[in-house]
């Protein structure tokens, strides 16, 4: 027995004497200069060409695959629309080990016969906790805004309204480049609408964020990462276009970087026409009467959008840099509704109320930020930043409704309406966060994130039944309201990063400090301190961990199994007690006391990856407690709604997303999400009105589908489909809805010029419609915008000295993607 085992550890340390070579490196984007992960790493005999071994990259773009023999090898790195990479190297007694400290691979090119081809970059990345989406080759956004292009992104969904949704729940952040920049669920739409989709660079979806992020958001987090170049020299492009509906836009954007500075500044001009209309149908079923309303909408804005920043590389390891955002903006709009009022089944009894809106407004927001980096090393470094958002819109509204009767006797009454509604946000923001990879297999996060927000928003209502102009209307001091809302938050976070075999982990935990404070005045409350009620406080603390396991099962498919507790903050428009009578047929008004909801996010995913296909399927499961909803209710025939903290829900859900890569010509991509939905029933009073919601559950599923075509003469066709099911809302459920986008794109005197024309909702099916109902009433709404077709002219400058160069060594049958990495010996 003492002679085999004797024999068998002789033969074990034979091996390990032969197999004990090693090779590692990163691998990193050419021209984003970004690490990638899960990209594929083979390892083959130089003699034979037969794999030996193969890997991918972990999340840090890093791979590391061991147990060689002597020999001499070829490293191969493939990724999914890039070029691959090779490397010859060779194991040897005095060279065990080789380090490639820097892989580069850039986008793929590729010449078919005598038909010169321009691949596509790879629209999507998949990488631990986060999907990234390359945009600029998005064509159905074309002349849009940011809103147009997150309907483009898989499991994103945009309203008419610009509500933004990600996989079905409305609960989710909206950043700019990392950072909340101001945005809020208040006033995102309108600055959504703003920002041209052409200064998009990509746009990241982290529906499971670790504790290192806010837990803001049950749904998750959308980061939209602006451009930004850095290639040596400077480089830019200038715009203009117009679209069917008579708005047209402007812009021009450059870019310098240089090894001591880094400079980029974007300005872009836009005047949006929109059309669009609103239907709804409302029963009273106690009183057996109706109120309905259909009507056509023109919404207008100008506004100028406008972005610079600077970057200081004023030591080899220390980095200031300063940056700056701005819009400035005009709205109007004009709509006559028809509000039908009557007996079901009488119409003779019915009249009808003509409301006639006009509304302007003034909206400007302003991000500065100041940004400090040191790094120690290249795994080792600590950030700063502080950040200043504001946010301002001054909207002045006017209504006049005439009351004609269809009784011929009846007089037709009239009543003006003067009601300014203003808004005044502003916040500041400081993070700092500390990296250190400590060992290879070892990375410690840790950070301090500080938000101190302020809101002061008055709102009031003037009357006269002669005319609006402003001198004779009396102030109806029964909707005066001034609403005041502080919110003070203090973070601290750690996660650290390890390898247990061939298992990854990421464990985190995130302590969370915040108080709020609401005050809300009505007229005499404005004017005399003393009648004021006492402000409701109150202060949270609450711990959020999170775990992400991530293991390969070859080399070319990974596991993960992922764990975080969110939450949903109430927002001001949801705490605002200022009763809004905009629309006639509903008063809506905030609740004060809301308090956040809870939730516990687990997600299962797999990754697999071939050379032109990419495959992600995931499973989640989301319980929530405290769910903030709206509710509504009927008192003596007018309509109420308001938020509450409802009740419980659970939801779960499968997402698939499949990349395809055909014939070389032909990207697809598809995104099938099917998710289940829970909402437990309800039942309480508000008002001295008791308000119901039976219990209710749902199976919705939803499709997308964008496919890119690249034809001769540097054309690209692009079509978008998209497809929901009906789903569940609170009190009701929404019908199913679908629709198109189609763009075509033409590259023009050797690529100077790019001429974009785009179709948004071909069928002009992209509708919104509701169905709720109560014990005593029904209610039926549709809202939606009409087509538009955009067209887009850029042209590019810039020095190009490159470009060109890479164009020549493409030519000349070298390999540019292999600049940059090298192999060294340790």
């Amino acid at each position: 027995m003492n002679r085999i085992v004797l024999v068998l550890m002789m033969m074990m340390s034979a091996v390990a004497a032969v197999a004990q070579g090693t090779v590692k490196g990163k691998v990193v984007d050419r021209q984003t200069n970004e690490v990638l992960p899960f990209v594929n790493i083979r390892v083959s005999w130089q003699a034979t060409g037969k794999m030996v071994k193969g890997a991918i990259t972990d999340e840090r773009g890093h791979f590391n695959v061991t147990g060689l023999a002597k020999g001499d090898y070829v490293l191969t790195v493939s990724f999914v629309g890039y070029k691959n990479a090779t490397r010859n190297f060779s194991i040897t007694d005095k060279a065990k080990a080789v380090s490639y400290p820097m892989i580069y691979i850039g986008e793929d090119s590729r010449t078919l016969k005598e038909v010169k081809v321009t691949g596509q970059r790879s629209q999507m990345k998949l990488e631990v906790d986060r999907k990234t989406f390359s945009v600029d080759q998005v064509l159905a956004a074309a002349g849009g805004s940011a809103s147009d292009l997150l309907e483009s992104i898989p499991s994103v969904e945009v309203t008419t309204d610009g509500e933004i949704s990600l996989r079905g729940n409305s609960s989710v952040e909206v950043w700019i480049n990392g950072k909340a920049s101001g945005l809020t669920t208040d006033n995102r739409a309108e600055i959504l609408q703003q920002i041209p989709a052409e200064s998009i660079e990509k746009i990241e979806v982290i529906d499971n964020p670790s504790a290192k992020y806010s837990p803001e958001g049950s749904a998750g987090i959308i980061n939209i990462v602006l451009k930004r170049d850095r290639k040596a020299g400077y480089y830019g492009s200038a715009r203009a276009g117009m679209n069917t509906m008579g708005g047209w836009q402007a812009g021009a954007n450059i870019n310098y970087s240089s090894g001591v500075l880094d400079a980029f500044a974007n300005l872009g001009y836009r005047s949006r026409k929109n059309k669009g209309g609103s239907l709804s149908e409302q029963t009273y079923t106690e009183k057996n009467t109706y109120q309905n309303y259909e009507a056509e909408d023109d919404h207008n804005g100008k506004n100028l959008f406008a972005r610079a920043g600077l970057t200081w590389h004023f030591t080899k390891k220390d980095d200031i840099s300063l940056s700056g955002m701005t819009m400035i903006g005009k709205r109007d709009n004009l709509s006559l509704t028809p509000y039908h009022y009557g007996t079901v089944g009488s119409p003779m009894d019915s009249h009808v109320m003509f409301r006639r809106s006009e509304g302007s407004g003034d909206m400007n927001m302003y991000n500065a930020e100041l940004g400090y980096t040191h790094t120690f090393t290249d795994k080792h470094k600590i950030d700063f930043s502080l950040s200043y958002n504001k946010w301002k819109n001054d909207d002045s509204n006017y209504y006049r409704d005439s009351t004609t009767y269809f009784d011929p006797v009846a007089p037709t009454a009239y009543a003006y309406q003067y009601r300014p509604m203003l808004i005044n946000n502003n916040s500041w923001e400081a993070k700092l966060d500390y990296e250190n990879q400590i060992t290879e297999n070892i990375k410690v996060e840790a950070g301090y994130s500080g938000r101190f927000s302020h809101e002061n928003t008055p709102q009031e209502l003037w009357e006269d039944n002669a005319n609006w102009d402003g001198h004779d209307m009396a102030q109806k001091r029964d909707y005066f309201n001034r609403f005041i809302y502080d919110m003070d938050t203090h973070a601290l976070y750690a996660t650290m990063t390890t390898k247990l075999g061939k298992l990854g982990v990421m464990a985190g935990l995130r302590g969370e400090y915040w108080k709020v404070n609401t005050e809300s005045y009505d007229y005499d409350q404005e004017h005399d301190a003393s009648l004021r009620d006492e402000p409701f406080k109150k202060d949270y603390f609450q711990l959020f961990p999170s775990l992400f396991l991530n293991y390969p099962l070859t080399e070319t498919s990974q596991l993960q199994l992922n764990y975080t507790r969110r939450l949903r903050r109430p927002w001001g428009g949801q705490l605002n007690n200022f009763r809004n009578t905009r629309d006639a047929s509903m008063v809506s008004f905030g609740n004060p006391e809301l308090t956040p909801e809870y939730t516990n996010s687990f997600s299962l995913n797999y990754l697999k990856t071939w050379t032109d296909h990419t495959l992600s399927l995931g499973a989640y499961y989301r319980p929530t407690t405290d769910v903030i909803q709206s509710v509504r209710w009927n008192v003596d025939g007018v309509m109420y709604s308001t938020h509450e903290n409802v009740t419980g829900s659970r939801s779960a859900g499968m997402e698939l997303i499949l990349k395809d890569k055909l014939f070389r010509i032909l990207d697809l991509t598809t995104t099938l999400n099917a998710y289940y939905y829970k909402l437990d029933g309800f039942s309480y009073e508000i008002d001295g009105a008791t308000v119901t919601g039976e219990p209710d559950e749902n199976f919705s599923w939803d499709a997308r589908v964008l496919a890119g075509l690249i034809l001769p003469y540097d054309i690209s066709l692009q079509a978008t489909g998209n497809y929901r099911s009906r789903s569940v809302i609170t009190q009701g459920h929404r019908k199913p809805t679908a629709s198109l986008d189609l763009g075509v794109r033409k590259s023009l005197f050797n690529k100077m010029f790019t001429l974009s024309v785009n179709w948004r909702d071909v069928f002009g099916t992209r509708k919104w419609e509701t169905f709720t109902a109560g014990d005593d009433f029904t209610r039926h709404q549709k809202n939606w915008r009409d087509p538009r077709v955009n067209f887009v002219l850029t042209w590019n400058f810039g020095n190009m000295s490159s470009s060109k160069k890479r164009q020549r060594q493409e030519e000349s049958g070298t390999d540019d993607d292999m600049q940059g990495g090298y192999g060294g010996y340790e």
